[in-house]
């Protein structure tokens, strides 16, 4: 339950801005309408109207089935199937909302050739050289503060271990000293695309040079609000995981909870984003004398792809959504196409058939020349017999946060990490009732088998096999009796703790 909890919380807020990112292409804006060149004049043709109305009719359809599919989600209680209905969905969303968009594209691209519009149309490239290269709205100080801030969050776990290494039993400092590194590096990378944004070239939407500069400052303010927000947010949830070790005895829950928090807030500020830069289109609608994204239709394969061996940047703005996409007619947008490709149709379907193989594949315990082997889809451990101590059955598992492997339901496998203890290896069946619980060369496990049958078959082997402390005696009437640490009088033979087995005959020469 608690993976749709998550991915609801997430992901259908991901559905809500696609919507209204590619809904609001049916509105003619920047001189385009479904990302194709188009005059004022030729939006009142009935045939483009038509296009128009096919668009919202399939869009407003697409978007009620998208909003129903992943609630199958929850009356599945298996967590991989689980996660695979909600990638397969996002994934189908895409490209359902895509879709009409497409058709939209290609049905006036077709009607513009019908009329031979194209050969009328006069594509003009034009540069703003007035102020050139100083409308700058990323100032260095306030993107430095988050991102320091954020540095120091991730130098305390450093700084707290080699103060006092104890802590490392009482707090996963290894753990979250990454995870505070990780979201650090996630700033800096927030902070250069910001300042790449900001480095853009002024727009051309006007003949008076002051329009297009203000027009320009006005996006570029939004845009640097949006990021320095998103820096803050980012800053806050390091400081959150940061809280969560030293002060919660659930880190995870603390820690999934801000992410949540996190991710949600992030997606929700795209809304405001883009009615502001609407609300800018809006009001400069008037001022709008020239085209500034006046490039030949033609070259946008469905109004997404842009594809111009003839231009030789490799990005440009996007004529739908926000921001830059590759010009993959050049090696680096074939790249980036290549390896989108791979990501959406190889990657995402094998790890959601890695996982659905994961949480239905049983473990096994099973003890082979004095080998204890814990196998799942492989060998995960390969234990010693006579290396394991204190081994016992308990029906109570600690309470845990997972440091790395699985956690599901079915299965917990991998490192784990207990609070005020440390760290111990684990692999198990949740839902069984009994469990292993011993250690073996400095390292605390907790196993099971299959089902509570195994794991009892498997304690009564390692039982019956288990080496004792003290493992060589020489026992010899009349005379004393070494056990390796000095000599004890056989006298007092069975009082010697520990003593289970008695080795060698004494012939008078030294062993």
């Amino acid at each position: 339950m608690i993976v749709n909890i998550i991915m609801f919380f997430t992901m259908y807020p991901v559905l809500l801005v696609l919507y209204f990112c590619f809904r609001g292409q049916y509105q003619y804006a920047d001189g385009c309408l479904f990302a194709v060149n188009m005059k004022p004049e030729w939006i009142k043709e009935p045939e483009v109207a038509a296009i128009v109305e096919k668009f919202r009719r399939e869009m407003k359809q697409y978007f009620i089935f998208l909003l129903i599919v992943p609630l199958s989600s929850f009356l599945i209680k298996y967590i991989s199937i689980q996660l695979t209905i909600w990638m397969m969905w996002i994934l189908l969303a895409i490209a359902l909302l895509c879709l009409p968009l497409v058709q939209a594209n290609n049905g006036l691209k077709r009607w513009k050739t019908e009329h031979c519009l194209y050969e009328t149309e006069k594509m003009e490239h034009r540069i703003e050289l007035k102020a050139v290269g100083k409308i700058r709205r990323v100032k260095f100080l306030p993107f430095f503060l988050p991102n320091l801030a954020a540095l120091l969050l991730a130098l305390v776990p450093v700084w707290a271990k080699s103060f006092n290494p104890a802590l490392e039993k009482t707090i996963e400092l290894s753990s979250v000293g990454w995870l505070t590194i990780v979201m650090w590096l996630c700033g800096v990378a927030l902070t250069a695309v910001a300042v790449w944004m900001d480095r853009q070239p002024t727009a051309v939407i006007n003949n008076d040079s002051d329009v297009n500069l203000n027009y320009t400052r006005a996006r570029k303010n939004i845009w640097k609000n949006f990021w320095l927000i998103v820096l803050w947010l980012n800053t806050a949830f390091a400081a959150v995981i940061l809280a969560a070790s030293f002060l919660a005895d659930n880190m995870g829950w603390m820690i999934l909870t801000g992410s949540m928090v996190y991710a949600l807030a992030t997606l929700l500020l795209c809304i405001p984003l883009m009615k502001q830069l609407r609300k800018i289109e809006a009001v400069y609608e008037a001022k709008r004398e020239l085209n500034d994204n006046a490039d030949d239709d033609r070259h946008w394969i469905w109004g997404i792809f842009y594809y111009n061996p003839a231009d030789r940047h490799s990005m440009v703005p996007k004529k739908v959504g926000m921001g830059t996409t590759m010009n993959l007619a050049t090696p680096v947008g074939k790249g980036s196409a290549i390896l989108d490709a791979v990501v959406l149709m190889v990657t995402i379907p094998a790890m959601c058939i890695w996982l659905i193989l994961d949480e239905f594949t049983p473990i096994r315990l099973a003890v082979e020349d004095e080998i204890l082997y814990a196998k799942h889809l492989n060998v995960d451990y390969e234990i010693q017999v006579e290396d394991i101590e204190h081994v016992e059955k308990i029906t109570e598992l600690p309470s845990w946060s997972k440091s790395s492997g699985t956690a599901m339901d079915t299965l917990e496998k991998g490192t784990f990490f207990i609070r005020n203890v440390g760290k111990c290896e684990v692999f198990l069946n949740p839902e069984n009732t009994e469990f292993l619980h011993f250690s073996a060369d400095g390292t605390d496990y907790y196993m099971s088998g299959s089902d509570d049958a195994q794991t009892e078959e498997i304690y009564q082997i390692i039982q019956s096999r288990e080496v004792p402390r003290v493992q060589h005696a020489l026992f010899l009437p009349g005379i004393p009796l070494r056990d390796g640490k000095g000599v004890i009088p056989h006298q007092m033979f069975a009082e010697v703790p520990g003593v289970l087995q008695v080795k060698g005959v004494y012939d008078g020469f030294p062993r």
